[in-house]
Order: C-alpha cells, then sequence, then structure tokens
C-alpha cells in the first residue's frame, strides 16, 4: 500500500462528485424540448444510472456489510432503503422517453434522493467508517469496491433484494445480460 492509493472513502467520494457533476448538467437542461436537449438528457440519464448502480451494488457488497457488522447496523439499513428508491427512479427513467413531461419530474426525484443519501453518507457514514478502520483496511476495503464496480450490473434492478449477498450471487447474471442489452443499443456509449 502507497500513500497515493485511495481509500474506500476518498473512492466513493469521487464518484457522488462525478454524479453531481452530471445531475447540474441535466438541471441546466431542465424544461427544455430541443432535440438536441432531450438526446443529451437521454445520455446522461444513462451515464449517471450506470455509474450509480456500478456505485451502489459495489456499497451493498463491500461497504454495507463491513458497517452492518461492525460500525452501525442502523446505517448500513437506511443507505440500502435509499439505493431501492433511487433504484426504482432508475427504472421509472430507463422507461420514459425524454420528451415525456414526466421525465423531468423523475430526474428531479433522482437528484433529490442522491443528493440526501450523499450527505447523509458523507456526513455520518463515512466519518464511522474512518473512525473504525485503519488507512490500510480502508484501502483494501477501495481495491474491492473497484474490482466490484468493473464486473457490476449497469441497469437499476429494483426487484433485487439491496443485500450484499444477493447482488453477489445475481449480479454476474445481470452484469451480463445488461453488458449485452447496452452492447445492443448503444446505451452509454454515446459520447458526453
Amino acid at each position: 500500500m502507497t500513500e497515493t492509493q485511495r481509500d474506500v472513502v476518498e473512492l466513493l467520494s469521487a464518484d457522488h462528485r462525478e454524479f453531481d457533476r452530471i445531475f447540474r448538467e441535466l438541471e441546466q437542461l431542465m424544461g427544455s424540448t430541443d432535440p438536441d436537449a432531450l438526446a443529451r438528457k437521454r445520455a446522461l440519464v444513462d451515464e449517471v444510472s450506470i455509474g450509480l448502480v456500478k456505485h451502489s451494488v459495489a456499497e451493498e457488497t463491500q461497504v454495507y456489510p463491513r458497517v452492518q457488522k461492525e460500525v452501525d447496523a442502523e446505517e448500513a439499513q437506511r443507505s440500502k432503503h435509499e439505493h431501492d428508491r433511487a433504484e426504482h427512479t432508475m427504472k421509472q427513467l430507463e422507461r420514459l422517453d425524454p420528451s415525456d413531461e414526466r421525465y423531468d419530474v423523475e430526474i428531479r426525484t433522482l437528484i433529490h434522493e442522491i443528493r440526501g443519501h450523499v450527505e447523509h453518507e458523507e456526513g455520518r457514514m463515512f466519518t464511522e467508517l474512518r473512525a473504525s478502520f485503519d488507512r490500510a483496511e480502508l484501502v483494501r476495503m477501495a481495491e474491492q469496491v473497484e474490482r466490484v464496480k468493473k464486473i457490476a450490473p449497469t441497469r437499476p434492478h429494483p426487484m433485487t433484494p439491496n443485500e450484499g449477498v444477493v447482488r453477489t450471487v445475481v449480479g454476474p447474471v445481470a452484469a451480463l445480460i445488461d453488458h449485452l442489452r447496452d452492447a445492443v443499443s448503444g446505451r452509454g456509449k454515446q459520447d458526453t
């Protein structure tokens, strides 16, 4: 381990900053019916959904079980519940066309859900992680999170329980199907 390696808090926080960057761009596009703006909204929603799903699965399989067992079980449950709500919203967005008037409503809902989750997670859980684990363990957790993100699903699966063991078993099959669907549709390949 080197001092330049990111720990799990730094890694997950960097993801949060990237999600917020995308949200700020989406907020600028709200209400626009221009075809280019609608296409850009879809591309950004796809990008943030892919990132959020990978991030969530990695947290649910590598971070939350440790938090539940060794830090704060209530915090882990709260975060899983917040992920579940966001997955339902992402699934709604996946089903809607960007020209549908409900699309912007669902984007606003997702932004609100994720920003609230990030605020709580960074304000409490991340502080507790740093207090409970040494730097070497936090770096190992980051490495595990990175490994899972590489093979995680890319689409929301709200019917799959947000439990680490379930995600670990079901995740590779869902990821394979998601990656095939993405390759056929071009989802996530747009210039963003």
